[in-house]
């Protein structure tokens, strides 16, 4: 999540001419301090993504904190790692491929995901697209361990102000009573390559349900691109900064 820069904003070329960005790694600790960086002009939002399931299907978990993310939440984020080096290694197991998860993923301070295992096989020449190994791995990798719904339980209680990540229209439309009941706060509604009857349908959902609007990039490194190429309108981020009280 990023924020467009006012005017009077002058971010250097290290953070993209922003003004405000959340870095949510999957199921890991921020990985800058909250708050305004020494010497900088921008300003940096505790936050995290997390996987679970609901009703079997995987959905995705945006996390934002009003301050520095709590100890024992980032405890429970690299649980979450070392789970998902454990399930990376029964995947490599069941592909035959010889790699297994490093030191830093065995000790959660490293997410291994679905990408990674899909990676590794096209670079070992088994696949030509990473995508054409998704039905293979939905089929050998363990279900997640965490529901979606114990997600949102467990960013509402460290303090945390809990969104959907990238819903898709259908699955908000079916999911959204259940997923407020327990406490979602947020959908994500700006993001790159959105049709517009999609955006426009899940910005009536979160009218409905009085949910927040927010909006990020959902850039994960393998696609070329930098920092800043996605920005989020105000219409987006200022709803959630007002919550955050940030």
């Amino acid at each position: 999540m990023v924020g467009t820069p006012p005017k009077s904003c002058c971010a250097g070329p290290l953070w993209g001419g922003l003004d405000l960005i959340a870095l949510t790694d999957h199921d890991l600790p921020s990985a800058l301090p909250a708050g305004v960086q020494p010497g900088e002009k921008i300003r940096v939002v505790a936050a995290t993504e997390v996987s679970g399931v609901h009703e079997g299907r995987e959905l995705h978990l945006l996390v934002y904190f009003p301050g520095p993310m709590p100890e024992d939440y980032q405890e429970w984020l690299r649980e979450r790692a070392r789970w998902r080096a454990w399930r990376f290694d029964k995947g490599a197991e069941a592909l035959g491929l010889p790699d297994r998860a490093d030191e830093d993923a065995l000790a959660g301070r490293r997410s291994l995901t679905r990408q990674h295992l899909a990676g590794l096989l096209q670079r070992c020449g088994k696949v030509q697209l990473p995508g054409q190994v998704w039905p293979m791995l939905a089929k050998i990798l363990p279900p997640l361990e965490v529901t979606y719904v114990d997600a949102i339980a467990a960013a509402r209680a460290a303090g945390g102000v809990p969104v959907w990540a990238h819903p898709g229209l259908v699955d908000a439309q079916n999911f959204l009573p259940d997923l407020v009941r327990a406490g979602l706060v947020g959908l994500e509604l700006d993001r790159p390559l959105l049709a517009k009857n999609v955006r426009n349908g899940l910005k009536a959902l979160a009218c409905r349900f009085k949910l927040v609007p927010t909006g990020g990039s959902d850039w994960h490194g393998w696609r070329e691109g930098e920092l800043g190429a996605f920005r989020v309108s105000r219409e987006y981020f200022l709803p959630l900064m007002d919550r955050l009280g940030v």
